[in-house]
């Protein structure tokens, strides 16, 4: 049977735990995509992607290329908040294996983080990266696009937070991008059999 004081010193750790905002990035698993919960495992005062405000992903390019590098920009947007964070990650959206690699773009290296989880990368703010000074706020991940022939999904999920310091009176975003194979990998994919045997024939006349 726990004692009083067991459980008065677990209830202390609970509240700990309850107002932490992660000022460092949440841990990895966070992301929103693939069964995963998104930044209202914790912070769910408001209904998610509650108006105004909105997160969204760009810099996704229509068809990748293998080895390409790809800006991409995390924006988060609501008037009232005083902290604000994310997380992101790019997979295929077949398997939910990790797709290219991610790092913090040009200069940003004080205020994005990347860490590995079970093979998969999380794109996250650093402390220098929850600072606010607008009504929105950008942060910027290089993509490296991987081979293959799968479309790729990214998913982020922001947090607007009040910056009281609790979990409480914060809102939460998500957004979701996909990014299909170049046409050069989709031929390679769909080349009939025998295809390439008939053009070096060709080719040998």
């Amino acid at each position: 049977m726990i004692s009083l004081a067991a459980a008065a010193l677990l209830a202390t750790g609970m509240r700990l735990v309850a107002s932490h905002e992660y000022p460092d990035g949440a841990p990895p698993g966070f992301s929103g995509g693939f069964k995963e919960d998104s930044c209202t495992a914790c912070h769910f005062s408001f209904d998610l992607n509650q108006s105004p405000g909105r997160v969204v992903i760009d810099g996704v390019p229509a068809r990748f290329t293998p080895g390409e590098k790809y800006t991409l920009t995390v924006t988060l947007t609501r008037a009232d908040m005083k902290r604000a964070g994310f997380q992101l990650t790019a997979r295929f959206k077949d398997s939910g294996a990790q797709a290219g690699t991610l790092a913090p773009g040009s200069a940003e290296q004080s205020r994005v983080g990347v860490e590995l989880s079970s093979g998969i990368q999380y794109a996250n703010q650093k402390k220098a990266g929850a600072s606010v000074s607008a009504t929105d706020v950008r942060w910027t991940i290089e993509w490296t696009a991987p081979s293959g022939s799968a479309p790729v999904v990214f998913h982020a999920s922001a947090n607007a937070a009040d910056g009281d310091g609790t979990t409480n009176g914060d809102y939460v975003y998500t957004a979701s991008v996909e990014s299909e194979p170049g046409a050069c990998c989709v031929e390679h994919r769909q080349s009939p059999p025998g295809f390439l045997r008939q053009v070096f024939n060709m080719q040998q006349r």
